[in-house]
């Protein structure tokens, strides 16, 4: 079994398509059926009604939910083809990270990240990291955020919550070693970030023509400097900013010089 399709099994994704499926067409057969056996009941006709009416409603996002071949491979999968996602990862030997998550799926290929089933392309990751959330029933999941050279936003749900310092180690262990502008998941950050990416990533397109795009993003998972350094050129100072001394402590910043050393010298 491909390795992208064994994951997209480990995470249940087929299976969550079909339910999705079943409990959609449940939906709109119930309001149907409820219409055409009760049509002088007025609240049931209201009921059917409001029924049928969700089922037509979410019918887009249901689309495009089963159309998308491999959810496993955010963004990318928008723009490459099911072989070309598949020959990305097939080859691709992943070692897993003991530091700084623990008991959370987090591995490193080559080319790659996998983190908690999703895979994450190096070359293409500018800026982002864990976000600290919580609410009063302290339930929350712990969200990590990319934003990638192209100007698109990948939202990774860790499964668990993750401590406030465990945060911030993953984001240092993040600008260490991947050099990922940390501090970068506030909205109005991210929004200002992504427009410039985009804007530049179209414009490297466009240089790039006729090459179709899913050809140069294949390219860029192998080496994106050329792109990365017109996207930092472009930002605005405060966006690249990175004072290692006032976000972490000395104790981080000693694992984040012991990690560059072990990343020189493997």
């Amino acid at each position: 079994m491909k390795q992208l399709r064994k994951t997209e099994w480990q995470r249940g994704y087929p299976i969550k398509k079909n339910l999705a499926l079943c409990a959609w067409g449940l939906m709109g057969l119930a309001g149907v059926a409820g219409i055409v056996a009760h049509p002088k009941n007025l609240p049931s006709m209201a009921a059917c009604v409001l029924a049928l009416a969700g089922a037509v409603l979410t019918l887009p996002r249901l689309f495009k939910y089963y159309r998308t071949t491999y959810h496993s491979l955010p963004a990318l999968n928008q723009y490459l083809a099911k072989k070309e996602q598949e020959a990305l990862i097939e080859h691709e030997n992943f070692e897993t990270i003991t530091e700084p998550l623990q008991r959370i799926d987090f591995a490193e290929s080559a080319h790659w990240l996998r983190i908690h089933g999703r895979y994450v392309p190096k070359e293409l990751v500018i800026g982002g990291g864990a976000e600290v959330t919580g609410n009063i029933m302290n339930r929350d999941t712990t969200p990590v955020i990319f934003l990638y050279v192209t100007g698109d936003v990948v939202k990774i749900d860790l499964g668990v919550q993750v401590s406030a310092p465990k945060i911030r180690e993953l984001n240092a262990y993040l600008w260490s070693c991947y050099r990922i502008f940390p501090g970068q998941a506030g909205r109005i950050k991210t929004e200002e970030l992504c427009g410039i990416c985009k804007e530049v990533y179209t414009e490297y397109l466009k240089e790039k023509e006729p090459q179709r795009q899913s050809e140069v993003l294949m390219d860029l998972i192998e080496d994106a400097q050329e792109l990365r350094e017109k996207c930092i050129t472009r930002m605005p100072s405060y966006l690249k900013k990175v004072d290692e001394s006032a976000w972490w402590n000395a104790k981080t910043r000693k694992k984040m010089e012991q990690w560059k050393t072990e990343r020189e010298n493997p």
